[in-house]
């Protein structure tokens, strides 16, 4: 598909997906590109704010994916239920930096904030004097908090500086289990700077990946060693953002308009390389099954692309600044999926408007006089029988079954006349 500013979808994308987009501006938006009718509508779930009020992280609570938490840059946690669609609950935290990451624990919410605080929300019952408890001082300037999909007692977090890097958590003691080791001095003798923008589990709690700022994009093994086993690293100037990891791949978005797909067997180079994009990629999601890729952008458009063939899936322009995008498979019935009894009875009725309109039509009587004087012809199964009378056998060509044409005399008799009368008038 060509580089346009429209919204467009591809007609081979038929996938039930609801996207739910998280925007600067406070308010969170609802896509539900299955509709036939109008694929492109927007549901605005949560009102406009101000700048403080932007969102700066999504997560599903839940396995259903029946709540999302909801982290904004004022240090106030909400719970949106999808069932409902409406906040159930709400929190506002201390301190007042940005919240980074979200995850859930043992009925617990686990909340990572950017000045490097990790803090966990008492249960409803419990002492309501201390709202937060702190867990782990994880650094200074956390960028990015993420929770293992397969054990939740794990979260890892990822930020700018040496003393910010990649660490791993277990929630149920409150200790540190990894912390990366940063790459050997280059050639002055001089530290590598690290700025973890984005880390993720790929498929794994022993095996992660980070991106970076400064356009690294390495891969980690907890069981073999603390510095990375792997890493990609260019001259060239990208800035990685986001990312997100699944089976053998790793796909990071850049502030230059570009999504890059990697193979953590050979991390050498990129394998894919996703366009469409005309600013910088803000977040970055993956379905259920990993075909299709979520991504939100600085140009206000939310794209979707085909994992392997790289093709444009579908575009939509949200009016506002994207921060973070969610994806999941819808749970809503559609009419064009399921025949229910009111599908059944409209199809019903425009089938009997349809035949009411064919009987009333008028009727043209030269036309159907023209056609009642048409001579009517015999099946070729009647004809190969020998099923015609003996009248129209004199006047008519008969065919046997072996495909021989067989004229009567009188016809042949009739053909030479005509040739001699026409070669007559020619002299």
């Amino acid at each position: 598909m060509k580089w346009t500013t429209n919204n467009v979808k591809n007609p081979n994308y038929t996938e039930n997906h609801e996207f739910y987009v998280g925007t600067q501006t406070g308010s969170l938006k609802k896509f539900s590109p299955t509709y036939k009718d109008d694929p492109f509508v927007q549901h605005n779930l949560h009102k406009l704010g101000d700048r403080d009020s932007s969102i700066t992280t999504l997560t599903f609570t839940k396995d259903n994916e029946s709540e999302i938490l909801i982290g904004r840059a004022k240090a106030t946690i909400q719970v949106h239920s999808l069932d409902t669609q409406s906040v159930v609950k709400s929190f506002e935290l201390n301190g007042g930096a940005p919240i980074v990451g979200l995850a859930q624990y043992d009925g617990r919410y686990i909340v990572g904030m950017a000045d490097g605080r990790i803090q966990r929300l008492l249960r409803e019952g419990e002492c309501a004097a201390v709202p937060e408890v702190n867990i782990i001082k994880a650094g200074d300037n956390i960028e990015h908090l993420r929770q293992c999909s397969l054990d939740r007692r794990l979260v890892a977090s990822g930020g700018k500086g040496r003393q910010n890097n990649l660490k791993v958590f277990d929630l149920a003691v409150g200790k540190i289990l990894f912390s990366s080791k940063n790459l050997p001095n280059d050639y002055l003798q001089l530290e590598v700077p690290v700025w973890d923008s984005d880390v993720g589990f790929i498929d794994s709690p022993q095996n992660l990946t980070t991106c970076s700022r400064l356009g690294y994009v390495r891969l980690y093994d907890v069981r073999k060693q603390r510095r990375p086993v792997q890493s990609f690293a260019t001259d060239k100037q990208m800035s990685f953002t986001s990312l997100a990891a699944k089976d053998n791949y790793i796909y990071a978005g850049t502030t230059m308009g570009a999504m890059k797909a990697f193979d953590i067997r050979s991390l050498k180079n990129f394998v894919h390389t996703y366009k469409g994009f005309t600013g910088g990629i803000c977040d970055v999601q993956l379905d259920s099954t990993g075909k299709y890729l979520l991504s939100g952008c600085l140009d206000r458009y939310v794209r979707v692309h085909h994992v392997d063939s790289c093709v444009l899936m579908y575009q939509c322009y949200t009016k506002s600044k994207i921060t973070r995008v969610l994806i999941r498979d819808t749970q809503e019935i559609l009419c064009d999926d399921v025949t229910t009894e009111e599908c059944a009875t409209d199809q019903t009725h425009e089938s009997e408007v349809k035949l009411k309109k064919k009987i009333n039509a008028p009727v043209d009587e030269e036309y159907e006089k023209m056609f009642e004087s048409m001579q009517t012809i015999c099946d070729g199964e009647d004809v190969d029988k020998g099923e015609v009378n003996d009248n129209e056998s004199a006047n008519q060509n008969v065919r046997t079954k072996d495909e021989k044409i067989i004229t009567p005399k009188n016809s042949k008799r009739k053909l030479l006349q005509n040739k001699i009368l026409h070669n007559k008038k020619r002299k």
